[in-house]
C-alpha cells in the first residue's frame, strides 16, 4: 500500500546503519544542529524530542550546559541519519540518550517502540471517531486544510462526509485521548499505519497517524488516499477524483478504491468546488485510469463531461467552470 506501512517495518530502513551507535533526543524543547562544534556557529536544523540520529564523531569537546538549574555535561557530537537528506552537523551531546523512547521519528515517519506483529492490540467493533462518548465533550475545532491543494506535503484527504468526527492525541484503546473535532474535508499526510488484528468483526482495525497544517493528530477513521488528477484546459483549471482504499480483507485495506468525491482547482491550485461523496460504486481492484475515467469537452454547453465508470453503472459530471450537475447512468 504505497508507503504506508511503516511501523511495522522500520528495522528494514535502517539496515544499512548496522553498527552505527543510534541516538534519541531528550530535551523538551529539541535540539539544535550547528554548522560547527560552537553554540555561536550558525544553527542549520532543529531536531524534536525523541528524534532518532546516528554519531558519525565524537570531537572530544566538552561543555557544561545550565538547564532549569540543572548542569548538563556533554560534549559535542556529530551525527546525521536525523533527515531525508543526509545532513550532517553538531549538537550538544548531553541531550542524547541512547535509550529508545516509546515513540520516535525519523524524517516523516514515526515509530513506536513496542509495536509489532508479536504485540498488536485488539481493535474497537465501531468507530470511535464518531463515538457520542467523544462527540459530546467540549472539545476545540481543528481547522482544516483544503484552501489549496499541496499534493508534494498533503497527498492524501480526510473527509468526514458531512458528519462531525473526533481526532485523538494517541491510538491506545484503553485510554483514548480526544485532541478536538473535524468538520469538514482537509489535506492529510501519513507518517505511520496501525494494524489492529481482533475477532469476528474487521471494521476500524486501521489507525493511522497524520498530520494537519503541522500538527499530528491519531484517527480510526479511513483516509482518502486513491486520486487521479486531469488538467481541464478549456477552462484553465484542474480536476482531482478522489478515492479510499478500503480493502478486501479488512485488515489492511488494499485495493479497492471506492466512496470517490471530485474537487476542482484553478490552475494555481485553489480550490474552486467540492463535491459531496458520489453515489457511485467501482468494485475493480486493478482497474486502469483509462478503464473507469473518460473526460470530453462538449462545446454546445462549454462544460467537461466526467464519466466514472464502475462494474456495473457510471455517474456522469458535468462542470462548466463554476457549478456542476451529477447524474447516474
Amino acid at each position: 500500500m504505497k508507503n504506508r506501512i511503516l511501523t511495522i517495518i522500520f528495522l528494514l530502513t535502517t539496515i544499512f546503519n548496522f553498527g552505527q551507535e543510534r541516538m534519541y533526543v531528550t530535551a523538551e524543547s529539541g535540539l539544535v544542529v550547528r554548522e560547527k562544534p560552537s553554540l555561536k556557529s550558525n544553527k542549520i536544523f532543529h531536531l524534536p524530542k525523541n528524534t532518532m540520529t546516528y554519531i558519525s564523531k565524537k570531537t572530544g569537546i566538552n561543555l557544561i550546559i545550565s538547564d532549569e538549574g540543572k548542569e548538563i555535561n556533554g560534549e559535542w557530537l556529530k551525527i546525521y541519519g536525523f533527515d531525508n537528506k543526509n545532513t550532517q552537523g553538531y549538537v550538544f551531546g548531553g541531550f542524547l540518550t541512547a535509550e529508545k523512547p516509546e515513540i520516535w521519528y525519523s524524517g516523516k515517519q514515526a515509530y513506536y517502540k513496542t509495536y509489532d506483529y508479536d504485540n498488536q492490540q485488539e481493535g474497537t467493533f465501531k468507530s470511535n471517531s464518531t463515538s457520542e462518548k467523544y462527540l459530546n465533550q467540549k472539545l476545540p475545532s481543528i481547522e482544516p486544510n483544503i484552501e489549496i491543494l499541496n499534493p508534494k506535503e498533503f497527498p492524501y484527504f480526510l473527509n468526514p462526509q458531512n458528519r462531525k468526527i473526533v481526532l485523538f492525541e494517541n491510538h491506545k484503546l484503553n485510554s483514548l485521548k480526544p485532541a478536538g473535532i473535524l468538520n469538514s474535508l482537509t489535506q492529510v499526510r501519513i507518517d505511520s499505519t496501525f494494524y489492529k488484528l481482533k475477532f469476528k468483526d474487521y471494521t476500524n482495525c486501521v489507525w493511522n497517524r497524520i498530520n494537519i497544517n503541522g500538527k499530528y493528530y491519531y484517527t480510526d477513521i479511513d483516509i482518502h488516499d486513491f486520486s487521479l488528477s486531469k488538467e481541464l484546459p478549456n477552462l484553465n483549471q484542474k480536476v482531482k477524483i478522489v478515492g479510499q482504499y478500503d480493502g478486501y480483507d479488512g485488515a489492511y485495506h488494499l485495493g479497492y478504491p471506492e466512496y470517490f468525491f471530485m474537487i476542482f482547482t484553478d490552475s494555481e491550485n485553489k480550490v474552486i468546488y467540492k463535491t459531496k461523496i458520489l453515489d457511485f460504486y467501482l468494485n475493480n481492484e486493478f482497474a486502469m485510469e483509462e478503464d473507469i475515467l473518460n473526460l470530453k469537452w462538449n462545446e454546445k454547453n462549454t462544460s467537461y463531461e466526467i464519466t466514472l465508470i464502475g462494474a456495473e453503472q457510471k455517474i456522469k459530471i458535468s462542470w462548466n467552470g463554476k457549478t456542476s450537475e451529477i447524474k447516474k447512468l
